[in-house]
């Protein structure tokens, strides 16, 4: 089961996922971070994936729908946390040529 905790701040907001990013919850996941940058009309968006344990091809299909939401709104998207697993997967999809990956929240803030 994955989960999500939003929230905004001045410039920014910050989605810190946990679990495992999987077919069943990434839907609700994927929704809940498009309708709380719509509410806050702000598309300046870190995703904090250090408690992501597992990803799958939905996993994916949700931060790629992100990066596209932030990218039509001029917006900034930016990944930070990534275990090894996660990463190793998004680098097989070849999305570490096109998304911002940083280890830290501190440097992700500094990418804002």
């Amino acid at each position: 089961m994955c989960q999500a905790h939003l929230e905004k701040f001045d410039s920014y907001l910050t989605a810190t996922l946990s679990g495992e990013l999987i077919l069943g919850c990434t839907s609700e996941i994927k929704e809940q971070v498009k309708s709380f940058a719509e509410a806050n009309q702000q598309y300046n968006i870190i995703v904090d994936l250090t408690d992501v344990t597992f990803i799958d091809s939905s996993g994916l299909g949700a931060l790629i729908a992100w990066f596209k939401m932030a990218n039509q709104q001029q917006g900034n998207l930016v990944f930070c946390g990534m275990s090894d697993h996660v990463r190793k997967v998004v680098g097989y999809a070849k999305l570490d040529k096109i998304f911002t990956l940083v280890d830290t929240l501190d440097e992700a803030k500094a990418k804002m």
